[in-house]
């Protein structure tokens, strides 16, 4: 893949390049066109015609986030089926709810993540009432490892040491109290990995009531954190293992919806990784907010486009949900065999689209070769 990143100009088709990579100069190549500051892309990442400025391309404001993990049966409850349930809970409460993947678990559990971004806290309390109404209903069935019993539910979620740090309280002092006027048990994992974006598990168990105290104490904490400069990328990353079984470690694996299979995951540890994150942490604020937007661009052979952009589209507008980012997919005049690939957005989201589209280029093309 040969890559440009450009800044881009909301008021002109100008554009000056800030970077050039190059990952497997075998497979694709190109430069961003020179429209690409004034084009308008079809959500399933199709198409799309040229028109007036469209600025940064994504939302400047950074939403609320939570993190929970459901076992199978609690993930399939919060899907329903054809994503029936998961559609309404978007709808109702204004959000995004992103699960990984079939199989691709939280290490050392056996658990998918679920991501929920939100404008508010209390579109997300409201978004944590339907997700423990799903839990409920997984009690019901008694199937207690997944969700504990109808009189003591059990429900995980994942949360940043900071925010961690806020619901213990000085010598444990807000987390005593909190579990006294709740009744509740609140058991909090050491993280499993080094940084202020490591996560600590949390599971709580006691009644419906109690654990809604809970989940909003949880709820406020984490977006204390919002201003900080890691917060978006520890909202856009699940820090799931894509093995068939609980355990191993875990890359910063992409999200999707309910109907994709498990992908490949790049392990915690691995240089690159480690490099990213760090880089990322070390960047000053205005580099992440500025206005003018950032852009990448790739070829990509149209053999492949429908395994990357996934059924009706649905794999891009997935990414695009959670990044924020425009995607869009074109012809190439005179070249029938390869199509553009264009990411617009803020610089942390347009990176963060362009690597989970590659893990599904990456996909469509393992499949290809299966036939």
């Amino acid at each position: 893949l040969k890559a440009h990143y450009k800044v881009h100009h909301p008021t002109t088709s100008t554009s000056t390049p800030l970077h050039f990579a190059t990952v497997r100069p075998s497979l694709l190549h190109g430069t961003i066109p020179s429209h690409m500051a004034t084009s308008e892309m079809t959500a399933d990442g199709l198409g799309g015609k040229t028109g007036g400025s469209s600025g940064s391309g994504g939302p400047v404001g950074i939403q609320c986030v939570m993190k929970y993990l459901a076992p199978e049966a609690v993930a399939s409850a919060i899907i329903g089926k054809g994503g029936t349930v998961v559609a309404a809970m978007r709808q109702k409460c204004q959000a995004k709810v992103m699960l990984t993947e079939q199989g691709e678990f939280y290490p050392n559990t056996e658990c998918r993540v679920v991501t929920a971004q939100a404008p508010t806290e209390e579109d997300l309390n409201e978004l944590a009432k339907q997700i423990l109404n799903k839990v409920v209903e997984v009690a019901k069935t008694g199937n207690v490892d997944a969700a504990g019993t109808e009189v003591e539910l059990k429900l995980r979620l994942l949360a940043v040491r900071s925010a961690v740090g806020g619901l213990i309280g000085k010598k444990g002092d807000n987390i005593k109290k909190l579990r006294e006027a709740t009744g509740t048990k609140i058991y909090i994992a050491e993280p499993h990995s080094p940084g202020a974006m490591a996560d600590q598990v949390i599971t709580v168990t006691g009644s419906y009531e109690g654990i809604m105290e809970v989940l909003a104490a949880i709820n406020t904490q984490i977006q204390a954190s919002r201003g900080e400069m890691w917060f978006h990328t520890w909202a856009m990353t699940s820090g799931c293992s894509s093995a068939s079984a609980a355990g191993g470690y875990g890359g910063a694996a992409g999200f999707s919806g309910p109907s994709g299979g498990p992908a490949r995951g790049a392990p915690y540890g691995n240089t690159g990784i480690d490099n990213m994150i760090r880089v990322a942490q070390g960047l000053p604020r205005y580099v992440f907010e500025d206005s003018r937007g950032f852009a990448v661009s790739c070829v990509v052979p149209n053999s492949l486009v429908g395994g990357l952009i996934g059924r009706g589209g649905a794999g891009t507008k997935e990414v695009q949900a959670l990044t924020g980012t425009k995607i869009g997919i074109r012809e190439i005049p005179d070249d029938a065999e390869n199509r553009t690939l264009n990411i617009v957005g803020p610089l942390a989201s347009t990176c963060t689209a362009y690597m989970m589209m590659m893990k599904r280029y990456l996909d469509a093309e393992a499949q290809a070769t299966k036939r």
